[in-house]
């Protein structure tokens, strides 16, 4: 499980930073154009995955006290976490 759990650490943590390099470039090129900032808010929010990812973040730290094996799900939320963002940064649509 740890070397599992190392593997995902180092692809998501490339993902993030991929993810992340491409949000910085797209924001560099969208400063330097001068445009003005959107002031428009997308009609979507995310307070239902917001909602998901508490109760299984404390769904977990009560397993983990139940059963040893659930000490796994913490690092992997976290991974998860993190392949997430950089994914985001994907798909983000440059306003350009």
């Amino acid at each position: 499980m740890y070397t599992l759990i190392v593997v995902l650490g180092i692809a998501a943590a490339l993902l993030f930073l991929a993810g992340f390099s491409r949000g910085v470039r797209n924001a560099v090129v969208e400063y330097r154009r001068g445009k003005a900032e959107p002031n428009d808010v997308p009609p979507y929010n995310y307070v239902g995955m917001a909602a998901v990812s508490v109760v299984l973040s404390a769904s977990f730290i009560a397993l983990a006290g139940v059963a040893p094996m659930w000490i796994y799900a913490g690092p992997l939320l976290v991974l998860g976490t993190a392949a997430g963002i950089g994914i985001a940064f994907f798909v983000e649509r440059p306003s350009v």
